[in-house]
Parts: C-alpha cells; sequence; structure tokens
C-alpha cells in the first residue's frame, strides 16, 4: 500500500525507515551548518541551517517515538 501525501510518495511500513532517514539527514544539515560556521564569517543562512536541522532531527526522533509507541500499543492490544 502506497500513500500519497502532497508529492511524497511513502510506503506503508516504512515509517521507521524514513525517520532514521531524516535522522541522517538531519545530522548531515547540522554538521555541514556547523563546519560552515566554524570556517567563518558567520553568516545568517548558516545559523537558519543549523536551526532548521535541529527541528528536522526533533521531528524525526518524534515520529520514531510515535511509531514505537505505536507498535507496543499495538502489542498491549493483542496480548
Amino acid at each position: 500500500m502506497v500513500v500519497n501525501l502532497c508529492v511524497m510518495k511513502i510506503a506503508a511500513g516504512s515509517i521507521p525507515q524514513t525517520a532514521i532517514n531524516g535522522l541522517t539527514k538531519a545530522r548531515a544539515q547540522a554538521a555541514a551548518a556547523a563546519q560552515r560556521i566554524v570556517e567563518g564569517p558567520v553568516q545568517a543562512k548558516d545559523i537558519v541551517s543549523l536551526k532548521q536541522s535541529e527541528h528536522a532531527f526533533k521531528a524525526s526522533a518524534a515520529v520514531l517515538n510515535a511509531d514505537k509507541r505505536m507498535h507496543d500499543r499495538l502489542l498491549d492490544i493483542l496480548s
């Protein structure tokens, strides 16, 4: 089953993988922005990129947490 969300297609059952991909991408974005900040001069776009990666990381972590809670609840219901 494929759910069409706007332009993105996400296969059902790949929620954890999608969240992990988001964590990885956010980490890479943060590392790149941090490197540019260290090398200087500090630019507003780098600080914005760092903040965006923070929000993306938190969102992906929340997706993983929600997926875990959903599976835990399902196991509770089935046991």
